[in-house]
């Protein structure tokens, strides 16, 4: 479907059949060449902290997006978010973060909005096409960043 996969994708959700779907939409939609998932913030955090130990980022090899959930065991998605703000980001400057929660909190999505790296805030399971819609704005965004001037 898609001319030119991402690298990779980070999947965080505790839910296991959510994980799931979340990967078989991913996978449908030929939309990134790996895809990890990690249980809860802790690990999806250890994951991105051993990328930029090991220099992965100098290679822009890290997630692209990670489609993140709020409500989740040992570190959720807050608190994952603002680890990812001081220590992580400054590494993966082009990673975007999709929330994908079940939260029909208004304060949660206002909350979410002032992280600069969240781009959307998703209540229903994601699609192939949203994932199509996802990709030819990040396209867009990297071959922005990317031109020379």
């Amino acid at each position: 479907m898609l001319l030119e996969k991402l690298n990779t994708v980070l999947c965080v959700n505790d839910n296991e059949i959510t994980l799931f779907i979340l990967k078989r939409t991913i996978s449908k939609a030929n939309f990134a060449e790996q895809i990890v998932e990690k249980k809860d913030g802790n690990e999806a955090f250890r994951y991105c902290q051993q990328l930029v130990d090991k220099g992965e980022y100098l290679n822009g090899n890290y997630p692209k997006v990670i489609f993140l959930d709020l409500q989740m065991p040992v570190l959720d998605g807050w608190e994952f978010m603002d680890q990812f703000t001081t220590r992580i980001w400054p590494f993966f400057k082009e990673t975007k973060i999709v929330i994908t929660s079940q939260s029909v909190d208004q304060s949660d999505i206002l909350r979410a909005e002032k992280y600069p790296f969240v781009i959307d805030f998703l209540k229903h399971p994601i699609s192939v096409n949203y994932l199509l819609q996802l990709h030819g704005a990040l396209m867009k965004e990297y071959n922005l960043h990317n031109c020379p001037e």
